[in-house]
């Protein structure tokens, strides 16, 4: 794998950097996707994902639906963070100057393997697939849900728990939108990584720093077709990020 020394040397001497991570990055851990359910030859297959991540379809068959994240959770709970996670975490551990962070992380997976992984704090744009809460009135249910296969009903209004995932057709979190849209402003260097860059409005975070002077890398194994980029790295995100250098020093204090 060749990487051209500027690019080494953008990403090495960055003062402030915004990583934005997709399914390229947990897929090389080996997490399920709504294709491999489609396309796998078990209950799952017959079902239309789609509907299964939409608030139209939890609102006609609640228990399907439940069954559908239940089975998610299950054959995901034991893997582990890769190379892309470790080295994404490393980097934000050592790039704290004075308590103050540099390196932003945003990520549209669900898994939980950036935290996993040590990374923190993390900007979930499409929520967190262990995390739940109550349709009805909001309530937020931290406790594990492991083995209960039909819907729990809310403690605090009987209402139906659902998990706490941003479905089809729905509005990314209003917090976690202002959190990824503050750190691609402000940063000089965009990473996008394991992305199509065609999932709006999380595509259009590269736009947005490359307006504000920030050099864009895209990490795939595939080149996209985003016009906003400035060098591509072909490759997996685990083999590129691991041979990576990011300098810390050179960060805003």
């Amino acid at each position: 794998m060749h990487i051209d020394q500027d690019v080494i040397d953008c990403i090495k001497n960055a003062r402030r950097v915004c990583i934005l991570t997709g399914a390229g990055v947990s897929a090389e851990s080996g997490i399920a996707t709504f294709r491999d359910a489609k396309e796998g030859k078990g209950l799952w297959s017959q079902y239309d994902p789609q509907q299964l991540a939409s608030i139209d379809g939890f609102l006609k068959d609640p228990q399907t639906v439940w069954q559908w994240y239940q089975w998610r959770r299950d054959v995901n709970k034991d893997k582990e963070p890769n190379p892309a996670h470790l080295a994404i975490a490393r980097w934000q551990k050592e790039s704290h100057q004075n308590g103050k962070q540099v390196v932003s992380l945003i990520t549209q997976n669900v898994d939980g393997l950036h935290q996993k992984a040590g990374s923190d704090p993390v900007t979930e744009l499409h929520g967190n697939i262990w995390r739940n809460h109550c349709l009805q009135c909001g309530q937020i249910h931290q406790d594990s849900v492991e083995g209960i296969e039909s819907v729990p009903q809310c403690l605090a209004c009987g209402g139906q728990v659902r998990p706490s995932v941003v479905w089809f057709g729905e509005a990314l979190p209003e917090q976690a939108w202002r959190e990824a849209e503050s750190a691609a402003y402000s940063c000089d260097l965009f990473l996008s990584v394991g992305t199509s860059s065609q999932v709006y409005p999380a595509a259009g975070l590269a736009a947005l720093a490359k307006s504000q002077g920030a050099t864009v890398i895209e990490i795939n194994p595939e080149p996209t077709n985003s016009s906003v980029v400035d060098y591509q790295i072909a490759g997996k995100a685990g083999e590129v990020l691991s041979t990576l250098t990011f300098d810390p020093s050179s960060s805003d204090t």
